[in-house]
């Protein structure tokens, strides 16, 4: 191999470990962003009184939710 194939091998390699440090730090930021903006949703959600939706403890309700009617 020449001087300039392996500089060029060289610059890939370094490319390629460019973009992975990339995707890691993104993939950093990113799941402590949406774990936030979820919690803030919440909040917000609790500061208008708005409960979650419940599924009522009835032993006609389905595993989805659905009420379902036994004959």
């Amino acid at each position: 191999m020449t001087f300039r194939e392996q500089f060029a091998s060289g610059v890939g390699v370094l490319g390629l470990a460019l973009d992975a440090v990339i995707a890691l730090a993104s993939m950093v930021v990113a799941v402590p962003v949406a774990f936030v903006v979820g919690e803030a949703g919440k909040d917000r959600a609790r500061v208008r009184g708005q409960a979650p939706t419940a599924v009522a403890p009835e032993s006609s309700t389905h595993d989805l939710g659905t009420v379902v009617t036994y004959r």
